[in-house]
């Protein structure tokens, strides 16, 4: 036989049978139905009615009846009468037995259970805590029905939101909360389980659809979409990332009255200078000169730094972006555009300062000697590649002995790379463009041409040099090495299945304040310096060599570079998976509009890269770098050939379902 009581279990009131308590009287044991038992602290122990019970039986029928009371309770006029004296936003702690006065109950376990069930159920006039009896003052008493008329208010905006989501329709006036609501949604679809918020959310979604097992980050984006709050369209990874897409006002303003000193540059503005970019940079970060006369070449890089000091508030924008990021639909330059597009842009007749790598040569091309030198020079022509490799191809056009000269260089500088273990992926590139419209074109072109491989060497052999420059003077630097392919010995990749296993057999390039080979490159040194516009390390490594050029000190000590070093290589790397992650995108969509529009053939060609008899092929697109997965006969081996038919894109997964023709 046990003891009828009231306990607070789970945030509810429950009728239990009271068992036995602790030798510490800290805990006390409850039996809740008739199996269940339940140790808790003694202040959950709400109320004890001094009534045995015999069986389970006997404790429900006891629930039952003081269930039923609570419901008919009135604690209005007791509430007035007990709270006449309470000061305004007070709470008195009080006795059950004061109310029952009032209400003029005598000592009854069943109205005193009952008041106990109502108090709980509505706390307008009293609350429970603990168990402790708490009376409100009147002020209080109406912050309560304030915040009810409020939350009721909030619960009819929520269902009818819940209700013009699902008819695929937002109300064009929304409330505050409908807003808030929106916006809790819109967030979770975009940053998951990081959300804050995410909790309101998913009860969302969950209310909203029916079927919402799985992926519910999936669920709320399909709910979304139809009403126009989801538009795929935007690269919301960028948010998800927290990349600035903008510079403030006073950034830009700044930067626009920047200007370089040059009195200690030496003057090459004599030299005719080119640059060769695609048709759309607008960040020239590049340039080169050859004085045929004197076999010299000239790799010029424009000096970021003498306009961008350490420390200085460009410089904490380029730190906290650590590159540029390039989307199809979107740019973002590391520096405001002032800067990179403008004042350290090599435009065509502009004077700008550069730190630029002279090489001596001799009658044949090869390498005697070489310098890094302060410089100022002045861009006589902005080539594209294609008008570049036009040059190339027509001796009569006047830049060609010129180009050929340079060629010559660059060609005998690969091949010497490559006897030292350089291969290279002959991956075509992929061109996208967005029309205002929202029309997708995609272009491939070829990785490799003429002018592509000049400019490609030229880089390489400053980066090369320019390693070599910062181990001879001892000065700190961040270098780049790779260790040796495994079971991959090919120095070009060709094709799907060659660019596929020359992928998986790479080790990745690491980044340290020590030196190590590159087996990539087929070089014993290499860092990056060479993009100052769009690179934050590129930019520090400038600073070193300038710094020592100008003064022999340098900017940044070692651990200072490696901590920059690190930093940046995971901030680059998580947007080299957005920039991917976007090319993609637009693809998939490229494909889907294609099929839509009757422009895409029923025949895609493709090579087989993996097949495994327990799951589905991978594939590789032939005309597209698209790859995926698709059931084939196993009599298909990798790098065999077939033909798909594409079935429909997923681009909130990023797959594509392809199927056998």
């Amino acid at each position: 036989m046990g003891e009828i009581a009231i306990a607070l279990l789970s945030k509810e009131l429950k009728f239990c049978e009271l068992s036995s308590e602790s030798s510490n009287s800290t805990r006390i044991e409850v039996k809740v139905g008739r199996n269940k038992r339940a140790k808790i602290p003694n202040k959950n122990l709400i109320y004890r009615s001094g009534i045995h019970v015999s069986d389970a039986i006997d404790l429900q029928k006891f629930s039952s009846v003081a269930t039923q009371m609570s419901e008919t309770l009135d604690l209005h006029l007791a509430w007035e009468l007990l709270s006449q004296d309470l000061i305004e936003n007070e709470t008195q702690q009080i006795d059950i037995y004061e109310i029952a006065d009032l209400l003029d109950f005598e000592k009854d376990p069943y109205l005193i259970s009952a008041i106990y069930l109502h108090i709980h159920k509505d706390s307008l006039f009293f609350s429970i805590y603990e168990n402790n009896l708490l009376l409100h003052s009147p002020q209080n008493v109406e912050s309560i029905k304030t915040a009810r008329i409020r939350s009721n208010s909030e619960n009819e905006d929520e269902q009818t939101l819940i209700d013009a989501i699902k008819n695929q329709s937002i109300p064009p006036n929304l409330s505050d909360h409908q807003t808030q609501l929106l916006q809790h949604l819109k967030k979770f679809v975009i940053l998951g389980e990081s959300y804050s918020r995410s909790a309101k959310a998913t009860d969302l979604i969950n209310r909203i659809s029916s079927n919402s097992q799985g992926n519910l980050q999936k669920t709320g984006f399909k709910l979304l979409e139809p009403t126009g709050i989801i538009n795929l369209d935007i690269p919301y990874e960028l948010e998800k990332l927290e990349i600035p897409t903008k510079f403030s006002e006073d950034v830009i303003n700044r930067s626009e009255t920047l200007i370089p000193l040059d009195y200690d540059w030496e003057d090459l503005t004599h030299l005719p200078t080119y640059t060769i970019d695609d048709e759309n940079t607008l960040d020239r970060d590049d340039a080169f000169s050859i004085d045929v006369d004197n076999h010299h070449i000239w790799i010029h890089i424009t000096a970021v730094a003498s306009t961008v000091d350490s420390g200085s508030i460009f410089d904490l924008e380029a730190k906290s972006r650590m590159c540029s990021v390039y989307l199809p639909e979107l740019t973002i330059p590391m520096l405001p555009r002032p800067i990179s597009e403008n004042t350290s842009t090599l435009q065509p007749r502009s004077r700008r300062l550069c730190l630029s790598l002279r090489l001596d040569l001799d009658e044949k091309s090869n390498l005697i000697r070489h310098s890094f030198v302060k410089t100022a020079i002045e861009t006589n022509e902005s080539l594209t590649y294609n008008e570049a490799d036009n040059i190339f191809n027509k001796p009569t056009e006047k830049l060609h002995n010129l180009l050929s000269k340079l060629e010559q260089f660059t060609t005998n500088s690969r091949s010497e790379r490559e006897r030292q273990g350089a291969y290279s992926f002959n991956r075509p590139d992929m061109t996208i463009k967005i029309s205002k419209d929202g029309k997708v074109n995609v272009s491939m072109s070829t990785a490799h041409s003429r002018s592509k491989d000049l400019i490609a060497e030229l880089m390489i052999v400053y980066n090369a040099k320019i390693s070599g420059f910062f181990m001879t003077n001892q000065i700190p630097a961040l270098y780049r090495s790779q260790d040796d392919s495994i079971n991959f010995h090919s120095t070009a990749a060709i094709g799907p299945l060659d660019w596929y296993l020359a992928s998986r057999s790479m080790k990745p390039a690491k980044v340290s304040v020590n030196p190590g080979r590159h087996s990539g490159l087929g070089l014993d040194l290499y860092c990056q310096a060479t993009s100052p516009l769009r690179r934050f390390t590129d930019l520090c490594l400038q600073r070193q060599a300038i710094e020592y050029i100008s003064s022999s000190t340098n900017t940044y000590g070692p651990k200072e570079l490696s901590t920059i070093g690190f930093e940046s290589e995971i901030r680059v790397k998580e947007i080299h998976r957005v920039e991917s992650r976007r090319r993609k995108y637009w693809l998939l969509r490229f494909l889907e509009q294609e099929t839509l529009n009757g422009n895409l053939s029923n025949r895609l060609p493709a090579t087989v890269l993996e097949n495994d008899p327990l799951r589905s092929a991978l594939i590789e697109l032939t005309e597209y770098p698209l790859r995926g997965r698709c059931l084939v006969p196993q009599g298909y081996k990798p790098g065999n050939e077939c033909e798909l038919k594409l079935n429909g894109v997923d681009l909130w997964d990023l797959t594509a379902q392809f199927n056998l023709f």
